[in-house]
């Protein structure tokens, strides 16, 4: 099943936006995410002494590189978490689109690492993402159940 994103224009609440902290916490024992994408915006998700999983990003857009997110914070990780700013159709029905296993990265943009149906890869997804990190199914609930205290995310991308 291919599922196709559509844009609206809406923005998250800013709740949402405070389930993050841009800055991260020198000192303390924490776990680490490491992304790292291409020209494309595909690329590998470490999760650091754990696993790596392929993911897909959008091109061009200027993530914050280095972050550290609480996921006890309400909003940080959601499951199923429905799109205010998508809408996917899904078989001929038009509904928010459903994305599994979310983990809240950039509370003002709306920017998730989620699961997607489609594969993690620019070809496979029919293009870039329209901001968040797509992950593939069943990849993203390890990440989401793996995430379990204060994690640092770093992301590298060539733009």
């Amino acid at each position: 099943m291919t599922t196709k994103g559509t844009r609206r224009n809406c923005f998250p609440t800013a709740s949402l936006a405070k389930s993050i902290t841009q800055t991260p916490t020198e000192g303390n024992i924490m776990k680490r995410v490491h992304i790292t994408m291409n020209k494309l915006g595909e690329g590998s998700l470490e999760c650091r002494g754990y696993k790596t999983f392929r993911c897909l990003g959008k091109k061009k857009l200027k993530y914050p590189v280095d972050m550290t997110i609480d996921p006890n914070k309400k909003g940080t990780k959601v499951n199923p978490y429905f799109s205010q700013e998508y809408v996917c159709d899904y078989d001929g029905v038009t509904l928010p689109c459903r994305m599994n296993y979310s983990i809240l990265i950039w509370g003002q943009r709306g920017i998730f690492i989620h699961e997607w149906p489609n594969p993690a890869t620019y070809a496979g997804n029919g293009g870039p993402t329209g901001g968040c990190i797509h992950t593939e199914i069943g990849d993203a609930k390890l990440i989401y159940d793996w995430v379990d205290q204060k994690t640092r995310i770093t992301i590298d991308y060539p733009w």
